[in-house]
């Protein structure tokens, strides 16, 4: 399994470098590529045995060793938090390969190229056990991106790939720093007894029981902390540092909107699961108000804006900023139902997401057009590609028995366990304020999403089609149904047995909160000695 892991991190860099040829040669080859990777992809995600941290794992000496005062590895391996990510981009990369076939025209080689180059940074970045490999792979997702936006996006695709390259790149830096912190904290502060061997380590399993065995200062912790929600929150992207996300979605081409929904958002929302929950609780839980009042005014504002849009990209890029809220709520609820709905929804919205992009982008191409105004009654003309819209739309929703349900139903519980949790009456107040909000956003996502498929799909009639000889518009093929039933496989099964998925995700997630968990409970605890001291 540990070759097959290693193959499938880099078989998609192999074939970006031996790709080539006319337009045709380079598409066969970038979906000979991915296919061959999902299959890889497939066999470790259902050959993962739960609980296991370090499956298929392999580790070499990259710079310094163990007998060394520096310690950098290539170290990769799957385990619960990361195993289903792995899964879900090589599931996308195939949709987005199948969705760019007709799209792409100009420059077709480079296209799947940087396509095929992006997919090894992201499987990288889900399997790096090492900072410095993480950090490679996370910025080596943004140059590929960078150029698929600029060079075949939109009107405005180059101001779009400039702010979505200078958003990224300057809170990755600042993430860096506080990982470089972290690491020097650890060198001076060496856990255990045998204080005689002094290395930096950059092992993230290592730091992680280090800093859990080792107490570090709280005010040291929020400063790191801050460092490590600059990049990370940008990337998901948090409220109010989305700005970028919209602009981007609607300029990139329609692959770099499946990957950037899908897998890219992700990388923020693991960051905070991998890093700042298990290697810095106390700031964690002294941040845990903020980030909850953070995330739902992104859940509120997203879902609020995109009842305005009259551009499907728009509304659906909008509708990213409020399922992206959802998932961080679920992650700061800090309990092992929030973190669990969270972890899950992120997976779930990749699909749906993901999904809904893919089919504007063939709405695109059939109609020149993306405003909802110019478009209505569809599903008569189009009924294969309504249906898979309806399909999508109900997960996006939450519907009981699709995917989005198990996500958004586990995560909200969490969120009112939460509130009940807290013994402060204002602490309580605060956070069931938080949790009713969140359910309100629930209801919003349904109104834009509904209204969204009711003025497209049904009612009267409405093409933009200029010449009143042109050949009727064709429904989905076969290469764009094939694009699109996997994703609708996943949508049903996580909503039908959602328990297969969480339990190789649950003792991982944990033994990874576990400490920032206990701390959590304590400051309950203390919040409740305090009151009836009061109250004596």
């Amino acid at each position: 399994m540990e070759a097959l892991l290693l193959a499938a991190v880099f078989l998609p860099l192999v074939g970006a470098l031996v790709l080539g040829g006319d337009r045709a040669a380079a598409r066969r080859s970038a979906l000979a590529t991915v296919l061959l990777t999902l299959a890889a992809a497939a066999v470790l995600v259902f050959s993962y045995p739960a609980g296991h941290d370090a499956f298929a794992a392999t580790e070499y000496s990259w710079l310094g060793g163990i007998d060394s005062p520096i310690d950098v590895r290539f170290s990769i391996a799957l385990d619960g938090l990361s195993v289903w990510l792995f899964g879900l981009t090589a599931l996308l990369m195939v949709t987005a390969v199948l969705v760019s076939w007709e799209a792409i025209e100009q420059q077709a080689t480079m296209f799947y190229r940087l396509l095929l180059v992006l997919e090894t940074g992201m499987l990288g970045v889900f399997v790096a056990r090492d900072i410095i490999l993480f950090y490679v792979f996370f910025e080596f997702t943004l140059i590929p991106l960078f150029f698929l936006i600029g060079i075949w996006g939109s009107e405005q695709r180059r101001y779009a790939a400039i702010k979505f390259f200078l958003f990224t790149l300057a809170g990755s830096v600042l993430t860096l720093l506080g990982l470089l912190a972290i690491v020097l904290w650890d060198y001076y502060n060496p856990s255990g007894t045998d204080t005689t061997v002094w290395r930096l380590t950059f092992s993230i399993p290592e730091l992680t029981e280090n800093l859990a065995a080792e107490h570090m200062d709280g005010t040291l912790q929020l400063v790191i902390f801050l460092a490590l929600f600059a990049g990370f929150a940008i990337k998901v992207p948090l409220f109010p540092l989305h700005t970028w996300l919209p602009l981007a979605h609607t300029e990139a081409p329609t692959a770099g909107s499946v990957i950037l929904a899908g897998v890219l958002l992700k990388i923020g929302t693991y960051g905070f699961a991998r890093f700042s929950l298990p290697m810095l609780p106390e700031a964690t839980v002294a941040c845990m108000p903020w980030l909850l009042w953070l995330s739902v005014a992104g859940v509120i504002y997203g879902a609020l804006v995109a009842l305005a849009q009259g551009d499907i990209k728009r509304l659906i890029a909008y509708s990213s900023v409020s399922h992206l809220g959802f998932c961080m709520l679920g992650i700061f609820a800090l309990n092992p139902l929030g973190i669990q709905g969270g972890t899950l929804q992120m997976i779930n919205h990749g699909l749906s997401t993901g999904a809904l992009f893919a089919l504007v982008g063939m709405l695109y191409e059939r109609y020149h057009t993306r405003q909802i105004a110019d478009l209505g009654g569809l599903a008569r003309q189009l009924p294969v590609l309504a249906f898979f819209m309806l399909v999508m739309t109900l997960s996006s929703i939450g519907l009981p028995g699709l995917n989005g349900f198990a996500g958004e139903f586990l995560l909200l519980l969490g969120l009112f366990q939460r509130a009940w949790a807290e013994a402060t009456a204002a602490d309580a107040v605060q956070y069931v304020a938080i949790a009713v909000l969140a359910v309100s956003g629930v209801v919003l996502g349904a109104w834009y999403m509904l209204s969204l498929v009711q003025r497209v799909f049904f009612g009267p009639v409405r093409e933009p089609r200029h010449n009143p000889a042109e050949a009727p518009v064709r429904d989905l093929c076969f290469r764009e149904v094939m694009a699109l039933a996997p994703l609708t496989v996943f949508v049903v099964w996580i909503g039908i047995q959602p328990r297969f998925f969480l339990d190789r995700m649950e003792p991982t997630l944990n033994k990874l909160t576990a400490n920032v968990r206990q701390r959590a409970d304590e400051k309950t605890v203390q919040s409740a000695e305090r009151k009836l001291t009061r109250v004596r």
